[in-house]
């Protein structure tokens, strides 16, 4: 089982096995303004019994990415979940990984530049119906995983296998 995250105060998420159609979701954090610790005592909160329920032998999430003129409260949040994901994962006995925000776009669109609306056109190729740009982007995480992780199966995963038998 895989469990992809988009990390973000919306974090879009992907679970699944290499060999079955994944779940895509997406999860909402308090807003807490400048209060990081509370911000990652959410996210903490929301993932433990995430990762119990799913049950992954992999979390694999997004690199926190810092585009243009950031707030630093921002930039500690993003880069925060990062280091909590990875703090359960261990706790957990799970493998954690993550990958470039330029190979997710790249796995799912062709183009490691693609904008938020040609993920979402792309997820739907696959025969899925992202509600956010957030679950589009789990999804190429997860099938980033899938690809690297387990290329026996990633035949599966080109678009036109996808999308008929979805």
């Amino acid at each position: 089982m895989i469990l992809a995250l988009d990390l973000a105060t919306q974090t879009g998420t992907c679970v699944g096995t290499p060999d079955a159609r994944p779940v895509l979701d997406h999860f909402r954090l308090p807003s807490t303004g400048t209060d990081v610790g509370r911000f990652l005592s959410a996210w903490e909160d929301w993932l433990r019994p995430r990762v119990r329920e799913v049950g992954p032998g992999l979390i694999v999430f997004e690199a926190p990415i810092l585009a243009g003129q950031t707030q630093i409260a921002t930039t500690r949040k993003l880069q925060g979940m990062a280091g909590v994901t990875e703090m359960v994962a261990h706790r957990a006995g799970i493998e954690c990984a993550e990958v470039a925000t330029s190979q997710v776009k790249k796995a799912l669109t062709g183009s490691g530049k693609a904008d938020k609306a040609q993920m979402i056109a792309a997820a739907k190729a696959y025969g899925f119906d992202p509600k956010t740009s957030d679950e589009a982007d789990a999804f190429g995480i997860w099938l980033c995983a899938v690809r690297l992780r387990h290329p026996s199966h990633a035949w599966r995963w080109e678009p036109l296998t996808a999308a008929r038998t979805a």
